[in-house]
């Protein structure tokens, strides 16, 4: 039987083509620890503290008016992170792969067994995203690539929430971007948050994740549920516990009670990502303090802080 020479230089370059994509995925199945020394490690920012993240007068606004209380709100109590809390939170998570019907990876889905942020499905089968006024949740919607060994995510439809645990706000219109690099049982992870109504610059984050092998995307190999509780009345159920930003008191714990840090820096803003603001503001006369808090100085998500230690 005579063969096709071109039908089969055709089978041939798709066959390769089909072996070189899959050859370039690589393989993140199991469970991935955050490993963080950073800021966000432990409880995380102090309330109103933004330096390094590129607010804008918006944006510092809406952060300055959350309060503590909101989380204890009924109806937020078991509101969720949204995706760039892999970086900033302390899970990391469970990567599954998800296959076609022949068996090829086509995307991975992302699960943490605590409440605190949804699955999210990171589709690398070239599917286009949803129309933008389609429907917007905390988990948002992940398109995915491989480049190299590299999963380049970019995550949108995402619910307004927060995208730092002191307040700090992100609309429904921001983007999340993410560079996924494994080195063995290491996960080298950047992440870029673009918000056009809270962000004035794309804001750059940037963690660790290690393989676990002892099923650390559980706690006590139990998964948790949130179950809301009245806790203390914050609201009458009509009005939002808030704090009117030219109320906020915790301010004069940075510039003169505790640690005598200009608000300039305290407040964010773009100029703060980068070493030349604290080239500034020695030039003008600012000076460290020697003594301040360095330990348990204020309490989980509170503007209330100890004296200097």
């Amino acid at each position: 039987m005579k063969r096709n020479p071109v039908a089969l230089v055709v089978l041939l370059c798709g066959t390769m083509l089909y072996t070189g994509t899959a050859l370039a995925q690589v393989d993140l199945s199991g469970d991935w620890a955050l490993q963080s020394d950073t800021i966000d490690a432990g409880y995380g920012r102090l309330a109103d503290e933004y330096a390094g993240i590129p607010l804008n007068a918006q944006g510092r606004a809406a952060g300055l008016a959350w309060t503590e209380d909101e989380r204890q709100e009924l109806h937020r109590q078991c509101e969720p992170w949204s995706p760039d809390y892999i970086i900033t939170g302390l899970w990391g998570g469970r990567f599954t792969a998800v296959r076609d019907r022949f068996g090829s990876v086509i995307g991975w889905n992302v699960t943490i067994s605590v409440y605190d942020r949804l699955p999210m499905t990171i589709w690398t089968d070239g599917r286009a995203p949803p129309s933008p006024e389609a429907l917007h949740t905390y988990s948002g919607f992940t398109t995915g690539k491989w480049e190299g060994d590299t999963l380049h995510t970019l995550t949108t439809h995402l619910k307004d929430n927060f995208i730092e645990r002191n307040g700090t706000p992100g609309s429904d219109e921001r983007t999340y971007e993410m560079f996924m690099t494994p080195h063995e049982d290491q996960m080298a992870l950047t992440g870029v948050i673009r918000d056009p109504v809270y962000l004035s610059a794309p804001w750059v984050i940037a963690g660790t994740l290690a393989r676990r092998v002892d099923r650390g995307a559980t706690v006590n190999n139990r998964v948790l549920y949130c179950m809301p509780a009245e806790l203390e009345a914050v609201s009458d159920g009509y009005h939002s516990a808030t704090e009117l930003p030219n109320a906020v008191q915790s301010l004069k714990m940075y510039e003169t009670e505790h640690y005598n840090v200009p608000l300039d820096a305290v407040m964010g803003g773009p100029e703060t990502e980068y070493p030349e603001f604290r080239k500034r503001i020695l030039s003008e006369g600012y000076k460290p303090p020697t003594a301040y808090c360095k330990v348990n100085c204020c309490e989980f998500g509170s503007r209330v802080c100890s004296a200097r230690k």
